[in-house]
Parts: structure tokens; sequence; C-alpha cells
């Protein structure tokens, strides 16, 4: 007889893999894992927050996972991203490899 219990299976995503949607500096559009839902997160007292039900259970998910990534300031990637300081300029930026022009090594 087998006494192991059955084992749930996750339905999280990573959050390199969510589509997000600018809407302003503290808020994006998050296109859910049925490719019809938007799910609006936003960044509240130094937090991203977000209206799906695993946020509500469990105060994280993969949308306010992927809306906390660093993001290139010109093309919005998350991979291959570095901060930047022009000797111009007040403060760093966060560039992509490919935005900063470097080449493939």
């Amino acid at each position: 007889m087998n006494a192991t219990s059955p084992r749930r299976q996750s339905t999280a995503r990573s959050p390199y893999a969510v589509e997000l949607g600018y809407r302003s500096p503290t808020e994006y559009g998050a296109l859910s894992s049925d490719g019809v839902t938007i799910y609006s997160v936003r960044h509240v007292a130094g937090a991203w927050v977000c209206m799906c039900k695993g946020y509500s259970s469990r105060q994280t998910c993969c949308h306010t996972l992927a809306a906390a990534l660093p993001r290139c300031f010109h093309c919005d990637r998350t991979e291959d991203v570095h901060l930047y300081r022009n000797p111009y300029e007040a403060a760093p930026i966060v560039l992509c490899g490919a935005c900063a022009g470097e080449t493939a090594r």
C-alpha cells in the first residue's frame, strides 16, 4: 500500500517569463498565464503589490517578482543588465549589454 500523499503541481512561473506593460514608474499591467487577464501591479510603500489570487494568499507572486527585476533604461530587457555611471550625469542608470554597446565576448 502506498502511503504517500499526492503532491500539488505548482503553477508558478518564472518572473522572466511574465509580460509586463508599462503604465507609469509605479505601475505595470501584468499578463496572466491564461493570456487574457491583466493584473495591476503597483509599487506601494516600498514594495510591489499585485491584484492576483496568488499574491493575496502568499504576499508574493511572479508578477511582483517580475516588476522588481532590474530593467534596461532603453529597451526594458531584464537579462544582462548592469549599472552604468556616466561621468557627465548625476545618477547611474541600468543598461543591458546591447544598449551599452558591449560586444559579445
